[in-house]
């Protein structure tokens, strides 16, 4: 999703085969970032969840899944900011 998002910012700033590389690189780190810090967060709740019951991990992990999808988004919005103003910048 968020290299899909600096793709989207640089066919609006209509650059040329650099610029679509320098956001697909951009949203490659974004994307990598927000999967890194999903993971720890899922290793982290998995872990105080586990002691618990099932029912109250059954819970814990669907929230955890909704969360996932809500921060899958917010990483493709990450991804357009980043690399328009990056884009922005660099074509000044």
């Amino acid at each position: 999703m968020a290299v899909g998002g600096a793709l989207a910012s640089a066919k609006i700033a209509k650059v040329g085969f650099s610029g679509y590389a320098f956001a697909i690189t951009v949203g490659l780190v974004v994307g990598l970032g927000c999967a890194y810090l999903m993971r720890i967060v899922g290793k982290t709740i998995a872990a105080r969840v586990k002691g618990n019951s099932v029912l109250i991990q059954e819970r814990f992990f669907r929230a955890l899944y909704f969360a996932a999808m809500l921060w899958i988004f917010f990483a493709g919005f990450l991804g357009f900011l980043a690399s328009s103003v990056l884009l922005r910048h660099l074509s000044v």
